[in-house]
């Protein structure tokens, strides 16, 4: 009989475990929305990010998503390389605050600071004196002193202040100057730019869309729409964006009837655990019930 109601036990734990399982599955939890302009026609469209959104996104991207109020994805085809035909140039970063100080070493180390943490592809240097130079230089990540990761070593002149590097998300760079017996150089401005990264994707019309940001653990997605995309001839429509918003606000208003918030699906978790507990309960009960059932038994 304890056999019978330990099968029980497990299996009754085994669903409401499940059941939870399914509760808490994680729904997506943008960072970042931004409205995507209505379409008149189904068809691929281009979406170029704008620096704002990709300062929100992952570097490799997996968190991007665009997703209609009813929850269904849209599926979308990333291109990032800046040699991309339709790669739409590169876009102004807000320039960074400049700290800068001249060492003993005969270094000078020029601290950017931006105002979030940017996806990084080209730096314009506007340096005001002396007039004729050439220095190496490096530019490097920075968190704090002792914390540098080197990004690129470059070579300044007049003719070559315009810099191109490999991707970097960045809140704040190091640029680190060999001066040599050379007086230091006076930068005066450090013009920012990321790579018009931009996305192929298909949409259709009477479907309401966003582009988010998502949740920092998810995998990329897989689409089939890259079968449909490598195509020489394709010149898709680029369609516009509205006013980014942070948090996740507006897309729980367009999805609450039909997924749960963050509110309910804790609840529902409380009450599985509620529901485990009377389980428990009620099982230890029919448990005690049955041996002193069996002891009776046994003493007659």
């Amino acid at each position: 009989m304890r056999g019978k109601y330990l099968n029980s036990v497990a299996l009754g734990l085994t669903c409401v475990l499940v059941l939870a399982t399914g509760a808490c599955h994680a729904q997506y939890q943008p960072k970042m929305t931004v409205e995507v302009d209505s379409v008149l026609k189904p068809g691929i469209y281009r979406i170029v990010l704008p620096t704002e959104f990709v300062a929100w996104c992952r570097p490799g991207f997996s968190d991007l998503r665009i997703i209609d109020k009813q929850g269904r994805e849209a599926p979308y085809v990333l291109k990032t390389d800046p040699d991309d035909r339709l790669n739409a140039g590169y876009l102004p970063i807000p320039d960074p605050k400049i700290l800068k100080w001249d060492s003993s070493n005969r270094h000078s180390y020029y601290i950017l600071n931006y105002g979030d943490h940017y996806r990084i592809d080209r730096l314009s240097l506007v340096i005001t004196r002396p007039a004729l130079y050439k220095r190496t230089a490096q530019i490097l990540t920075t968190r704090e002193p002792g914390f540098e990761t080197v990004v690129v070593t470059i070579n300044i002149d007049p003719a070559d202040s315009v810099i191109r590097i490999p991707p970097v998300y960045a809140g704040r760079l190091l640029i680190d100057v060999a001066n040599e017996d050379n007086e230091p150089l006076a930068i005066s401005r450090v013009a920012t730019a990321q790579s018009g990264i931009y996305l192929l994707t298909y949409l259709e019309p009477g479907r309401s869309y966003m582009l988010m940001s998502v949740d920092s653990n998810v995998a990329s997605p897989e689409y089939d729409l890259h079968y449909f995309t490598d195509s020489a001839q394709l010149m898709p429509a680029t369609i516009g964006l509205g006013t980014m918003l942070r948090g996740t606000s507006k897309v729980e208003s367009a999805n609450s009837r039909n997924r749960p918030d963050g509110k309910t699906k804790l609840t529902l978790l409380w009450g599985l655990v509620a529901l485990i507990l009377l389980l428990l309960l009620y099982v230890s009960i029919k448990l005690a019930r049955a041996v002193d059932k069996n002891a009776k038994n046994d003493r007659q």
